[in-house]
């Protein structure tokens, strides 16, 4: 009995001064892992509706979530001074509809908020995140069933309609100001449970449609609700509510557009140097209730890491 247990000790022993003695295989670096990102991710709360956004609504089904939290999403101006954010004051079960919410522009230089009434006094019905104009001082959205394009001037509180009948243009179902000084608009024909969209250059304060940018036509089951440019105006990011779906992107000067494999999630946004794309993704699912992520990936490869979780959507400064 005493031999026996010797023995195995013995072959305890051995094996444990293998295991340290034997060297340890380095891990390989990822060539994508940046060592230091250039901008910065800023999380700053705007009001506490909007952070409280995601309890107003039962969370029951992924578009419940998705929608509430499309108007949460903050905005930086291009130069970085300014940002703003949606607060719902009224928000409907799903969070899709709401006719009672104002704008909240924080100027992070003085650290001062100003707050901008919008649907108590126009009885609108918002229908996506904010885009600012490349001098600071206007924000475009789209409300009314995606036919409306609201401009409010951010430094006098006037704003301006600008109406495109469905029947002629299709939906509006999302914009992003370009550098140029115009705008990009998704514009949707839905039938048969499909969505033939086209990306048009508009000029803004009218219903004049410039340049198609897009060399074809896109079809997808959903349309798209995000869009955004990179810095210099040549790449746009483009995204739908649905938030197992890939993203897409839009080369400006030869219209061509890719779908980005291996990256799924919502809202996506540019680092300002390009590289690499910041998004809400999925990091679990409990009891049927989405628990998101936000998530930082690299364009040319297979870098991703979790920055934070139940962030909500981000813009990049």
């Amino acid at each position: 009995m005493k031999t026996g247990l010797c023995f195995i000790f013995t072959i305890l022993a051995l094996l444990l001064v293998y295991a340290c003695s034997k060297e340890e295989i380095p891990e390989e670096p990822d060539p994508f892992e940046p060592d230091d990102l250039s901008g910065s991710v800023v999380f700053q709360e705007v009001s506490t509706r909007t952070l409280k956004m995601a309890d107003v609504n039962s969370m029951n089904n992924a578009n419940s979530y998705n929608y509430a939290k499309s108007y949460t999403r903050p905005v930086w101006s291009h130069n970085g001074t300014k940002f703003a954010a949606i607060e719902l004051r009224s928000p409907t079960e799903t969070g899709y509809e709401a006719s009672d919410f104002v704008i909240n522009i924080v100027d992070v230089e003085s650290g001062s908020t100003t707050t901008h009434e919008i649907g108590s006094s126009l009885q609108i019905e918002l229908r996506g995140p904010l885009s600012w104009s490349p001098d600071g001082k206007t924000l475009a959205f789209i409300t009314q069933a995606f036919s409306t394009i609201i401009y409010l001037d951010t430094e006098t509180g006037d704003t301006i309609q600008t109406e495109f009948p469905e029947q002629t243009y299709g939906r509006i179902t999302a914009l992003a100001w370009h550098p140029n000084g115009d705008l990009a608009v998704s514009i949707s024909d839905s039938h048969d449970y499909q969505h033939d969209i086209e990306i048009w250059m508009l000029e803004p304060f009218t219903t004049t449609l410039k340049t198609k940018i897009s060399a074809a036509t896109i079809t997808r089951s959903y349309a798209f609700e995000f869009m955004d440019w990179n810095s210099t105006g040549s790449k746009l990011l483009l995204s739908d509510p649905v938030f197992y779906n890939e993203f897409d992107m839009l080369d400006f000067n030869t219209g061509e557009h890719n779908t980005i494999p291996n990256i799924k999630g919502l809202a996506p946004c540019w680092s300002p140097d390009g590289k690499y794309i910041l998004y809400t993704g999925i990091s679990g699912v409990n009891d049927w209730k989405i628990i998101p992520g936000l998530f930082l990936t690299h364009m040319e490869g297979s870098f991703e890491t979790l920055l934070i979780t139940d962030a909500g959507y981000s813009d990049w400064h």
